[in-house]
């Protein structure tokens, strides 16, 4: 029994010590690379987004007065009248540029967007992103849900 003990402690003391450049991004952050994804430090960057993709708006309950800036398939947003999406998500992360989020969850876990609400996760994206005529990426219009 004492031998076990012993090994223990041996084994604990030579596991490295985690480095403080480890803890966990904050929220609003790509979790891979620890990029701010938040409106007001995005709104100059040019965002490379793919074909059939548009930047979206999402709100956090813990971070109200920011926008988290998204790259959602258009497929899955509402048209105009609050119809037409298709059920489901597909996202990319324009932080690490990490494609294929199929999973609403699993795209905020990556983003660091902390979910209060389970049903229809994807109410949390809630502004269409626009970028005016000097190239300053802004809110736009609200994303019309309906259902």
């Amino acid at each position: 029994m004492e031998d076990e003990d012993e090994d223990e402690d041996m084994s604990d003391s030579s596991s490295p010590p985690i480095p403080y450049s480890q803890k966990p991004a904050p929220e609003g952050s790509c979790t891979t690379d620890g990029k701010d994804l938040r409106l007001v430090s995005l709104c100059m960057e040019q965002i490379d987004i793919p074909a059939g993709f548009l930047l979206v708006g999402a709100k956090s309950p813990n971070l109200p007065e920011h926008i988290l800036v998204c790259a959602v398939d258009k497929r899955f947003l509402p048209d105009d009248h609050g119809k037409n999406a298709l059920l489901g998500f597909s996202g990319n992360c324009i932080g690490c540029g990490e494609r294929g989020f199929r999973y609403f969850t699993e795209f905020s876990n990556h983003i660091n967007l902390k979910l209060t609400t389970q049903p229809k996760k994807q109410k949390h994206l809630k502004y269409y992103l626009v970028r005016s005529s000097q190239g300053v990426l802004s809110k736009g219009p609200l994303i019309c849900w309906k259902g």
